[in-house]
């Protein structure tokens, strides 16, 4: 019989711990929304005192922002430069340009006159978000279609975005198909030029 009692006991133990975890009503589709709310709020709470207390000291998006990268300057600036050197192939007097679906040039127009010079001095000035700000070609190349064409070109240099001043780059366009295009001067752009003499 007192194992009986001990049986019975634990069971009405049990049963009292089960009925009491339940709620006492189902809840509303309002007082669920109301409890989503109440933990999101928590949530929000935590996170913004944990971000006041997290350390501020790291860097920001402006001072991601690197030094001038000649290295990666270069490589566009190559990559720019065959599409440059291509130009006088691709383009026709008249400024019309080579029909894609045929791959030769409209009827009735002119191969782009020839020039006695053929490499095209470039001056690139960049602005600090790394685009092209103004470019300059020069003679005889500056005012004909094969400059035009080689503007284009360059104009859709984008370097990484940098920090400091503007940054000028002087460049030399082959178009005699060489593919000997580079900077002026060797690698040493003009800045840096100047700086090293001060």
């Amino acid at each position: 019989m007192l194992m009986q009692q001990r049986y019975l006991g634990l069971l009405a133990l049990v049963f009292v711990a089960c009925a009491s975890n339940q709620p006492d009503a189902v809840k509303t589709p309002d007082q669920l929304l109301e409890d989503q709310e109440k933990l999101g709020d928590e949530q929000l709470k935590k996170e913004r005192n944990s971000t006041d207390n997290a350390d501020t000291s790291g860097s920001t998006e402006e001072e991601k922002k690197r030094e001038w990268d000649d290295k990666q300057a270069d490589l566009e600036m190559h990559r720019a430069a065959h599409s440059a050197e291509t130009c006088p192939e691709s383009v026709v007097e008249g400024d019309k340009a080579i029909d894609p679906k045929t791959g030769k040039p409209p009827k009735g127009s002119k191969p782009a006159p020839k020039v006695k010079d053929t490499k095209a001095d470039l001056t690139i000035l960049f602005a600090n978000d790394g685009h092209v700000k103004t470019l300059t070609v020069g003679a005889p190349y500056d005012a004909n279609p094969v400059g035009k064409c080689v503007q284009r070109a360059i104009n859709a240099v984008i370097v990484p975005a940098y920090q400091g001043p503007e940054h000028t780059l002087e460049w030399s366009i082959d178009l005699t198909g060489g593919k000997k295009s580079g900077p002026i001067g060797g690698s040493a752009p003009k800045d840096e030029a100047a700086a090293k003499t001060e």
